[in-house]
């Protein structure tokens, strides 16, 4: 029977066979179900290592690891990758699939963080991300700015040049312990004796090390796609795939609401070239044809009884008070008196008053 530290090198090669190497679409159902698969092996061995044979704890320290055991702290940074990946490929609706698809980038990047501080618990992050973690309100919850400075408006430049500096930072800390992996990969390789076991744990240390890094970089980029998500998910809604080009009574009325002024900073396309949000091509030279050989002017969306019902509803109609309600009660006595004492007064008015002598002005 083979070890948990073996088992869990067997999944790690063969997500990378599976899923890293394996040429599928990601939108794919195949892909989709080998990642499934995947995943549920990977949380079968962390029950296993986590509750089974409580491999860990959060009263020891990095010292009462034992060797062949520090490589399975990188379980959370597996499975957080496979969840990052995962999407629903048999749903038609776009922001149905959005809000799965967010479902486990959420979950993912809890996992990350989970992973984080775990391995900050046994001092095995950098000094800057263990800062960061310790800032964040909810660290199993971050946002942008908990992880980078984010700029108050297009004028504030220090932010951006802090958050270019801690970048270059973070990047020069990347190589560095890229070098010294080499080195200590090299120095295994020539031991021809028994293998020294401070090596073998430097090793997987600086290989934890590497991994908190590559975790932080891609929460980074999961945060990104959580916010663009997020916000199509709760914009309107969306026209259906079929629907090429709405009707002049729905959105494309001169006063009309249109999403087109929401989304103009927003790319159509990544400078990798993957579509970032939907958009249809439209024969522009018809549509203006029939504008220019059509109706000089825009023809009305609703009746006349419908616009006064909604003008009604929404309370733009001033209506009269008690006196319009009197007016409803044609058996009311003093109603109908003082209807009569007006009419009179009324063709008094007319008697004694030619017609047009009221208005004199601009007359030659």
């Amino acid at each position: 029977m083979s070890s948990v530290k073996d088992q869990f090198q067997q999944l790690v090669n063969q997500a990378e066979t599976q899923i890293t190497s394996s040429g599928l679409r990601q939108d794919s159902k195949d892909f989709q179900e080998l990642l499934t698969s995947n995943i549920a092996q990977f949380l079968e061995l962390k029950n296993l290592v986590y509750s089974k044979l409580a491999l860990f704890s959060d009263n020891e320290g990095l010292e009462d690891l034992s060797t062949s055991s520090m490589p399975l702290l990188a379980l959370d940074y597996h499975l957080a990758w496979l969840l990052s990946r995962k999407q629903a490929v048999q749903l038609d609706d776009v922001k149905d699939r959005s809000r799965i698809r967010l479902k486990f980038l959420r979950k993912s990047v809890q996992l990350y963080m989970q992973l984080l501080i775990s391995l900050q618990n046994y001092g095995l992050v950098s000094s800057e991300l263990s800062k960061k973690l310790d800032s964040m309100d909810d660290p199993y919850d971050p946002k942008l700015e908990d992880l980078y400075p984010q700029p108050s408006d297009a004028k504030d430049l220090s932010s951006a040049q802090l958050k270019r500096q801690q970048k270059i930072e973070a990047l020069q800390y990347d190589k560095e312990l890229e070098a010294k992996l080499n080195v200590l990969e090299m120095r295994r390789s020539k031991e021809t004796l028994e293998t020294d076991d401070e090596l073998v744990r430097e090793l997987q240390k600086t290989k934890l090390q590497q991994i908190a890094s590559k975790a932080i970089h891609e929460t980074e980029q999961i945060l990104f796609e959580i916010e663009l998500l997020f916000n199509l998910v709760a914009g309107p809604p969306l026209p259906p795939a079929n629907k090429a080009v709405e009707s002049a009574s729905e959105k494309t009325g001169p006063l009309q609401y249109t999403e087109k002024l929401e989304t103009l900073n927003v790319p159509l396309i990544s400078k990798a070239g993957k579509v970032l949000r939907n958009f249809t091509l439209v024969d522009q030279k018809s549509q203006l044809n029939k504008k220019v050989f059509g109706f000089g002017q825009y023809g009305p969306t609703m009746s006349v009884e419908e616009f006064l019902e909604q003008e009604f509803e929404s309370g733009r109609v001033l209506q009269g008070g008690e006196e319009h309600a009197a007016e409803q009660d044609e058996d009311n006595q003093d109603w109908q008196d003082a209807q009569t004492y007006k009419a009179r007064d009324w063709d008094e008015f007319k008697e004694s008053h030619a017609k047009g002598s009221g208005n004199t002005m601009n007359r030659g």
